[in-house]
């Protein structure tokens, strides 16, 4: 019924192009915009043509990172020294007075640098007290100088000043959070107003809200066993995503495809962006209700067999670097890609821009470039993605894998070099180009 509903909404309306005059001080940069926006079922879909600023005329990353901390091979620096204290980072953000924030797990502290490198403040430690961290897992930065931690199994969640003062710790009520099968392993994504997005593995097979059966899929899993890696495949249930609040009240955010499902926060007033496939980008609000979908008519590229090489190269590295024995052809099973995906990340920045990493052409397999969307929707322009042949990292600013973070003016993440090594590097956005600071207004 559900369904029916949507199609006859979607044949009530009709199609409209909009097509705006370029903004003030935009110029000869901007081109004719090319956006379908339309109606169905109250639900608002943005299918987007092309972007609405030509490559080149668009902000820009610089190529190089203005400041780098950690990575350095020097084993006899100061102790305190970002060398010395930067791995297996699970936060960052870079604080207005230029400070940088670094959470990590391997020395269970939140810390705070100086571009130059020095270490600032050091909060946390290893322990259960007030402001300690058994294993600290997200972070979060609330400007303008309130840092909070999140510990593993939602056993507390600290927030503190720039300072380094533990300003309150809360504490959450399992019971509770049973109670709509919520349980403490399962945060997907922490809010800027405390609540929080869990994953909740329950399918009833009655297209009841809570189930997710559609999204279960066949998985391989890779282990290795005497001197070979062997597969398995298991059967990998959908999840529905919950939002709890501070009340413990659950809000159903839909159903998530295991292990592929990209999801972002942020903006003013805070929305939540979610994106299963390559049929769209979900927009909800706090209460759980879809606002709009945000779609392309652009195909994504194809999987050359020159880039088909390089990922299975990438992912033979990977299996080096843990100590996996090298995959046999016997053991080669996953199918060759044809396409890429539309998404391989999302990010919501400071200013409440969308961003979403992807491929344009790339023949190494690493996805090179990255889209911005306005709240409402529109696909503003596309931005190469600084250039590192070094450390080529397919997974960069995924939600399972690497940490990054986008401000105004500057987009930081963690990179690692060939030996493990984790570095942390920003890079300067300029957005004196078209497209500025401003959003684009509504026609």
């Amino acid at each position: 019924m559900r369904r029916m509903r949507a199609r006859s909404g979607l044949a009530a309306v009709a199609l409209s192009v909009v097509a705006c005059d370029p903004a003030p001080g935009e110029g000869e940069g901007a081109v004719e915009q090319a956006v379908t926006v339309w109606d169905s079922a109250g639900i608002e879909i943005v299918e987007n043509h092309a972007p609405e600023h030509a490559p080149g005329e668009f902000w820009t990353l610089d190529s190089v990172p203005e400041f780098v901390l950690g990575g350095a091979k020097d084993l006899a620096a100061m102790a305190n020294d970002a060398p010395q204290l930067i791995w297996r980072v699970e936060g960052l953000a870079r604080l207005s007075d230029g400070r940088v924030a670094v959470l990590s797990s391997g020395s269970k502290q939140l810390m705070l640098f100086e571009p130059s490198g020095e270490l600032s403040v050091i909060m946390g430690g290893p322990g259960e007290g007030p402001g300690e961290f058994r294993h600290p897992l997200a972070f979060q930065y609330l400007p303008p100088d309130t840092l909070v931690v999140w510990d593993s199994f939602l056993t507390s969640i600290d927030y503190f000043d720039d300072e380094g003062t533990l300003l309150k710790e809360r504490s959450l009520d399992h019971v509770r959070m049973r109670e709509h099968g919520v349980g403490p392993e399962s945060l997907r994504l922490p809010l800027a107003d405390g609540s929080f997005l869990s994953g909740v593995e329950h399918t009833t097979g009655d297209e009841s809200p809570g189930d997710c059966s559609h999204l279960a899929e066949r998985v391989r899993i890779s282990s290795p066993a005497g001197g070979r890696l062997l597969e398995s495949e298991v059967i990998a249930p959908g999840e529905e995503l919950l939002r709890i609040d501070d009340a413990y009240g659950a809000h159903s955010f839909g159903c998530a495809r295991p292990w592929r499902t990209h999801l972002a926060a942020g903006g003013d007033p805070a929305l939540v962006y979610i994106s299963n496939d390559d049929r769209g980008i979900h927009q909800r609000s706090l209460d759980g209700t879809l606002v709009r979908i945000i779609r392309r008519s652009t195909v994504p590229p194809p999987v050359t067999d020159k880039a088909w090489k390089a990922e299975r190269e990438h992912w033979a590295r990977n299996r080096e670097i843990l100590g996996w024995p090298p995959q046999t052809e016997e053991d080669e099973t996953s199918p060759r890609r044809t396409n890429y995906p539309a998404v391989e990340a999302l990010l919501v920045d400071s200013e409440g821009y969308l961003w979403v990493r992807e491929w344009l052409t790339s023949e190494s397999g690493i996805p090179d470039q990255w889209s911005v969307f306005s709240p409402e929707g529109r696909w503003l322009g596309a931005l190469a993605f600084p250039p590192d042949p070094a450390a080529p990292d397919r997974h960069l600013c995924s939600q399972y894998t690497t940490t990054c973070w986008i401000g105004k003016d500057y987009f930081v993440i963690v990179r690692q070099d060939e030996l493990g090594v984790e570095r942390v590097e920003g890079y300067r956005i300029r957005r004196n180009r078209a497209g500025g600071s401003v959003p684009p207004q509504e026609c």
